[in-house]
């Protein structure tokens, strides 16, 4: 069993049955006042689609893998006060449509907070559906409207049939990333907002060659899968981003290649279908 999976077992089993913050500084031998890197993982048990819980493990397994230290907190209801002063990287896994009005009802009173979060350089990353949270706004089906938060330019408009296939994308930083997508929504991205990357197979946002949406450390992706189970290297880039922004030295945080052998090993063999795919 490797470093990171015996220490995050270790961590599980002492946890199970609590609802409390994950910590992984006493596992890593190090002091208790040791800043760790402050994960906010949002509404488990609302945004709960496509194996998405799976991505704040990876996050927290590959934080392990790299010796990284990382606490978890699940923010449980929307009632509950969104602990914007203690985030450095905050998570929305995919979710229902039907959630969406619920939970951007319990964020706008917070815009303004959400907005300075982001332009401090703190990290947000929403996936498949719940980028309607980040969006300048969700179009219904029924040609009403939903008004997100605006940190990222793009309108997300309700599909009446579900966009399945796997997905191939390529990162501004040069990753390459293989997950599925499960488009509930097409993305239409506005002139100035950039992409999180380019489509090498798929369909992407709307079938034009982009995928997602990143402004700063605001970033929305179509990827699950779930998509940090299956590529490490992109949890482990979200983690560095949102320690630096953090202001942690990350001089010492890598990923070692024994760490991820079978991911990587799954890669290759989910690169090779979706090339078949291609011809």
């Amino acid at each position: 069993m490797s470093f990171s999976y015996k220490i995050y077992n270790e961590i599980r089993k002492e946890t199970t049955g609590q609802d409390s913050v994950l910590s992984n500084v006493k596992a890593l031998g190090l002091p208790d006042s040791t800043r760790a890197l402050h994960i906010l993982w949002m509404y488990p048990d609302v945004l709960n689609v496509f194996g998405g819980r799976g991505d704040l493990m990876a996050l927290f397994r590959i934080g392990c893998a790299m010796k990284m230290p990382v606490e978890m907190r699940r923010l449980n209801s929307l009632s509950e006060e969104i602990p914007l002063d203690w985030a450095d990287l905050i998570y929305y896994v995919s979710g229902d449509m039907t959630a969406m009005e619920d939970i951007l009802k319990a964020h706008r009173g917070r815009l303004e907070d959400f907005r300075a979060y982001a332009q401090s350089g703190r990290m947000i990353v929403a996936v498949s559906s719940s980028g309607a949270i980040l969006a300048d706004k969700l179009e219904h089906l029924d040609g009403s409207e939903t008004a997100g938060l605006g940190l990222l330019h793009m309108t997300m408009t309700e599909r009446s049939k579900i966009h399945g296939d796997d997905l191939w994308i390529r990162t501004k930083s040069g990753l390459d990333v293989i997950a599925n997508q499960i488009q509930l929504a097409d993305v239409k991205l506005a002139e100035d907002q950039a992409p999180f990357a380019e489509v090498v197979y798929g369909r992407g946002n709307d079938g034009n060659g982009a995928e997602g949406a990143e402004t700063g450390n605001v970033v929305y992706t179509g990827c699950v899968g779930p998509v940090l189970v299956r590529n490490p290297w992109l949890a482990a880039e979200f983690l560095m981003r949102a320690a630096k922004a953090a202001g942690m030295d990350t001089a010492n945080y890598t990923l070692p290649d024994k760490e991820i052998m079978q991911e990587a090993m799954s890669f290759e063999e989910a690169k090779s279908f979706v090339q078949e795919k291609m011809k």
